[in-house]
């Protein structure tokens, strides 16, 4: 490490030793903030807070497997707790329109790229500043909510896995998956910076039925931290959706169900290059262009079974369309009702052949008098060609996650919850027998399972990883403590099994300890983050060290 580098990561121990300073001091304001819908979106501080007070018994049973929330859910969820720590009753607002707070935020990394499931922002090398805000009207059943974000990346350098490739697409991914998914490992040589719609959306929302066109993340399955499917760890994008109000009942149980179809969009450091639609050359029998949009359509289902409280039984499928001239068809509309089974669809040189289909199958169950939440879920990455492969290879492009929470400690005042979840997709023993492919990567949409570089499932990487994550929650009534460890296996190499060769830098790992503290205010909520971590064999080579700090602030309107 050279002096200068030692002198900023010295510089930005300080600043995060003064933030931490403000969130840890004693005195709690007399007043706390209000909140609005817009503190709400998927993936936030208050829709986590709210999941913990249904463990806890303080909220009511809602399925949690099917996010974003609309208002009416949000209103039922906030307006419900009134025993929680932060008794959100008292400081939701409901009001026909509401101006939501600025946001402001600041994230450093000493040494490479390190974040997760922060909507359209990538943290990269250096400092990374962030803000947004924005508002909220509704008319009876009729809202809408614009809440853009905007980044900007100073994007230092560091080392790259080199991938073969010149140009722009010398940051995409490297090794081998560089040709097969838009994952840029850098966002250029220059400070990268966006300006996003975010959070907004135009909706009609009642009792039975929801739809309106969002921009917003969209979460699918049980998962806290790294679901398989969709989350909040790339940018949202524009897309239409239709749904259950909330859960119908069918007198065995209950239903609640979304379909959404959207469009899909690459960096600028995409493998793929030139047009926007997809093309085909049938007397060629080969892909002339993979076109650089693809469409997007997904539906997923949650059963709630008549008898059992507290159970989420669910399913759910994700396409990635090819974008031709002809879309979006009538074929496109019914993509999430297709068949399962290959060997049932249309012949492989019509464009339904060159999806790339994902889908997984998950539960939740909450016990509130125990202050217990078990979740699980197994994903299909490659579609399965008859109800015979999937028997004989059930492991076949498998991806499966499992997790659990337990409030430890309820009284009056505070909550404390123990927090644990895993993925793996690492490579499986079938790979013995049978060729074996990879996760959130295609080899016809070679833009993988993303969108503007993202990934928009689970967060570890693509092809063979894994993650752990283990984490205490303390909720008192000011203020959010977490410490958390976790473990990711960023990417894995090597064919031992087959050569014989052992090869010592197999695995790039990350093991990374954080604490964060959050603290609320009459006029200010502040946070911060300080995240200790070592990558053993980083990019498959030496180990290298990161701090990442991270500050925010949310400024309230009122």
């Amino acid at each position: 490490m050279t002096l200068q580098g030692f002198f900023r990561i010295h510089r930005a121990c300080n600043v995060a030793v003064i933030c931490l300073s403000l969130v840890f001091a004693e005195k709690v304001s007399a007043q706390q903030s209000r909140l609005t819908m817009l503190d709400f979106s998927t993936g936030s501080e208050m829709e986590d807070y709210l999941r913990v007070m249904q463990i806890a018994g303080k909220v009511p049973l809602y399925p949690w497997s099917i996010r974003g929330f609309s208002r009416r859910e949000i209103t039922r969820l906030a307006t419900a707790d009134s025993t929680g720590p932060w008794k959100l009753r008292d400081r939701f607002k409901t009001s026909p329109v509401t101006v939501g707070p600025l946001r402001l935020g600041a994230i450093f990394n000493s040494a490479y790229p390190y974040g997760a499931n922060d909507g359209p922002v990538w943290a990269g090398r250096g400092l990374t500043s962030v803000v947004s805000g924005g508002f909220a009207t509704a008319l009876g059943p009729i809202s809408v909510a614009i809440d853009p974000l905007a980044f900007r990346a100073n994007n230092t350098a560091f080392d790259l896995l080199p991938n073969g490739l010149s140009g722009p697409e010398a940051f995409n991914q490297g090794g081998t998956y560089a040709n097969y998914v838009d994952l840029p490992q850098r966002f250029g040589n220059s400070p990268y910076s966006r300006v996003d719609p975010g959070a907004s959306s135009v909706r009609f929302d009642s009792r039975f039925l929801t739809f309106g066109v969002s921009t917003a993340n969209e979460w699918i399955g049980p998962a806290t931290e790294y679901p398989f499917l969709l989350s909040d760890n790339a940018p949202g994008f524009p897309h239409l959706f239709l749904g259950t109000g909330e859960p119908l009942n069918i007198w065995i149980g209950r239903l609640h169900a979304r379909l959404m179809w959207g469009k899909l969009y690459q960096s600028d450091y995409s493998p793929v290059t030139g047009p926007s639609q997809f093309a085909f050359d049938t007397s060629a029998g080969k892909v002339i262009n993979a076109g650089t949009i693809r469409l997007a359509a997904s539906g997923e289902g949650v059963f709630l079974p008549r008898g059992i409280p507290g159970l989420e039984l669910g399913v759910a499928r994700f396409f990635h369309v090819p974008n031709t001239a002809t879309e979006p068809s009538s074929d496109f509309w019914t993509k999430p009702f297709k068949v399962l089974f290959l060997k049932n669809e249309q012949a492989q040189g019509d464009i339904g052949g060159f999806d790339n289909q994902l889908a997984s199958i998950f539960f939740r169950w909450v016990f509130p008098h125990s202050g217990l939440e078990v979740f699980g879920e197994r994903g299909f990455e490659d579609q399965l060609y008859d109800l015979r492969d999937l028997i004989l290879d059930l492991d076949h492009e498998r991806e499966y996650m499992l997790g659990f929470q337990k409030v430890l400690r309820n009284p009056a005042d505070h909550i404390e919850v123990l927090r644990a979840e895993l993925v793996n997709y690492q490579e499986p023993g079938l790979a013995r027998d049978r060729v074996e492919g990879g996760i959130y990567y295609h080899s016809t949409l070679r833009q993988g399972h993303t969108n503007r570089g993202q990934l928009l499932g689970a967060s570890p990487g693509v092809g063979w990883a894994a993650a752990s994550t283990l984490s205490w929650t303390r909720y008192s009534s000011a203020s959010r403590t977490t410490a958390t460890l976790r473990r990711i296996v960023r990417d894995q190499r090597g064919d031992f099994q087959t050569t014989g060769i052992i090869d010592p830098h197999s695995s790039d790992v990350i093991v990374a300890a954080g604490l964060e503290r959050m603290r609320f205010g009459r006029l200010v909520d502040i946070g911060a983050t300080i995240q200790a971590m070592q990558d053993f064999n980083r990019n498959f080579s030496k180990d290298v060290a990161n701090l990442n700090l991270q500050f925010t602030a949310r400024l309230h309107a009122w």
